[in-house]
């Protein structure tokens, strides 16, 4: 554990939890994909820390590494006429993502404002409110197989989201 590691309080929005034993800051897909197999190949314990909501950390820290998922960006892509395809990074705040989208005049997600956390999260809990979800939104996404240690990507409708 290092004098310099902040308190897991600082990353998450309940401001609880301890200083982990090592953090490790990933601003890169490649950062964060090698952060995962090198604690993974360590045989250590490692969680992923997005934007920290539904986080609850213990005041005794984590003993092990919390990857801290950093990447942001959002870049379109060729879609059809009529229609807007982005990739967005999985630490981009997803708050930041909705108001970009209204900024450009681009609706599907515009109903999700205001709900904390990062974009690669939002899937994850398939968040939604007022009768909008992230489902429907999503065209597919980017992992790291922890089987293969592979990045894979996945198609909605292989993702099995639902409530």
């Amino acid at each position: 554990m290092t004098d310099t590691s902040p308190a897991l309080a600082d990353l998450t929005t309940i401001r609880v939890g301890g200083v982990p034993e090592r953090l490790v800051p990933a601003d890169s897909r490649d950062a964060l994909v090698d952060a995962v197999l090198e604690a993974r190949h360590m045989g250590e314990d490692w969680l992923l820390l997005g934007g920290g909501s539904n986080t609850v950390a213990s005041d005794e820290g984590f003993d092990g590494t919390v990857i801290h998922i950093r990447t942001r960006g959002v870049e379109r892509l060729d879609a059809p006429e009529g229609w807007v395809r982005l990739r967005v990074e999985a630490g981009e705040p997803w708050d930041d993502l909705v108001a970009f989208t209204v900024r450009n005049g681009w609706s599907g997600i515009e109903a999700l404002s205001g709900i904390p956390g990062s974009t690669g999260a939002a899937p994850v809990q398939n968040i939604g409110a007022y009768g909008q979800e992230i489902e429907s939104a999503l065209v597919g996404l980017e992992f790291l197989d922890d089987q293969s240690a592979e990045v894979v990507y996945l198609a909605r409708r292989d993702l099995g989201l639902g409530y």
